[in-house]
């Protein structure tokens, strides 16, 4: 059995890394997004 400072560092351990993990999903979202919105918004040559 784990002691209460035990638990408390596993639970704190989890909630860091799942926090840790759901700001690099939106930083790759951002960043994914940032790079569509400049791909559809970049100059095109009319002439062929």
């Amino acid at each position: 059995m784990l002691t209460t400072p035990a638990l408390t560092f596993v639970f704190l351990g989890i909630v860091v890394s799942l926090g840790t993990a759901f700001v690099w999903v939106l930083w790759e979202f951002e960043q994914t997004s940032k790079h569509a919105l400049s791909k559809a918004h970049r100059p095109r040559d009319r002439v062929r």
